[in-house]
C-alpha cells in the first residue's frame, strides 16, 4: 500500500515545475490530486498526463483561492496536504525595480500563499500537513534579488506563525527553501539563449555538488514532509545543494 493511497493533495502552482513534479509523485502514490494555476495550457496538459483535477486561479486575488478550495472539497471531500507553491521570480537591481514589480512579486508570493492557508483552512482535515515553498534566498543576499528574497523571508515567517495557530488541530507547517532549481522560473525574460546560458554557468560554479536541483528531488522533500516528518512543524527543509552552507 502507497502511503498516499486515498489522501487529498491540493497544489498551488501546480502545473510546472516543482509543483508538477510534486503532482506526478502524489498520484504515482496514490493520492487524489487538484492543481490551480495561471496557464489554462498547461494545466490542461497536467489533468490529460496526470489525471488530475485542474482548475485556472490567480493565487493574488483571494477570491479565485477561495472557489478553487471550496470546489475541490466539494468534489474530492477534506484534504491532507496543502502545498502553497505558486511563485514568481524576476531579477532587477534596486535601482531598476518599480512598484509594478514590487507588487507583482508580493502579491504572488506572499499574499497568495497567505490566502491559500487561510482560505484552505476551513477544508484541512485534523493531522493534515501544509508545506509553503520559500527558498534558499531567505538565507542569503545576491544583487538583483532583493525583493524575491524579502518574499521567500516573508513565506519562512508565515510557516512558523502558521504552525502555532494550527497546533491544536494537529495541522503541521513547513517550509521547502530549494537552491536553483530546472524549472521555468530560469526562463529568465531579456536574456538572449546565450546569455541565459553564462549567467547559469556562473551560478553552477557556486554550488558545492556542482549542479542544479532537480524538480523531483525537491518534489521527494515535499512528500517527506507531508508524511514521515510527523514531529516536525515551524520547520524548513534547505535544499540548495550546499549553496548557502558550505
Amino acid at each position: 500500500m502507497n502511503q498516499f493511497d486515498g489522501k487529498v493533495a491540493v497544489i498551488t502552482g501546480g502545473n510546472s515545475g516543482i509543483g508538477l513534479a510534486t503532482a506526478r509523485l502524489l498520484r504515482q502514490q496514490g493520492a487524489q490530486v487538484a492543481i490551480a494555476g495561471r496557464n489554462k495550457s498547461t494545466l490542461d496538459q497536467a489533468a490529460s498526463e496526470l489525471g488530475v483535477m485542474a482548475i485556472q486561479t490567480d493565487v493574488s486575488q483571494p477570491q479565485e483561492l477561495k472557489a478553487f478550495f471550496d470546489t475541490v472539497a466539494e468534489r474530492l471531500g477534506k484534504f491532507d496536504l496543502l502545498f502553497a507553491n505558486a511563485g514568481v521570480f524576476q531579477s532587477k537591481l534596486l535601482p531598476e525595480v518599480d512598484e509594478d514589480l514590487f507588487d507583482w512579486h508580493f502579491n504572488i508570493n506572499v499574499k497568495g500563499t497567505y490566502f491559500s492557508v487561510q482560505h484552505c483552512l476551513p477544508h484541512l482535515r485534523e493531522g493534515a500537513s501544509v508545506v509553503l515553498t520559500s527558498s534558499m534566498m531567505h538565507e542569503a543576499g545576491w544583487p538583483g534579488c532583493s525583493v524575491y528574497s524579502a518574499t521567500k523571508a516573508a513565506v519562512r515567517s508565515l510557516a512558523r506563525s502558521f504552525a502555532a495557530e494550527l497546533a491544536p488541530r494537529n495541522i503541521r507547517v513547513n517550509t521547502i527553501s530549494p537552491g536553483v532549481t530546472h524549472t521555468p522560473i530560469l526562463d529568465w525574460p531579456g536574456m538572449s539563449e546565450q546569455e541565459r546560458t553564462a549567467v547559469q554557468d556562473g551560478i553552477r560554479t557556486q554550488i558545492p555538488m556542482g549542479r542544479f536541483a532537480a524538480p523531483e528531488e525537491i518534489a521527494q522533500a515535499v512528500l517527506y514532509l507531508a508524511g514521515s516528518a510527523t514531529y516536525m512543524t515551524g520547520g524548513d527543509l534547505l535544499l540548495d545543494g550546499g549553496m548557502t552552507t558550505l
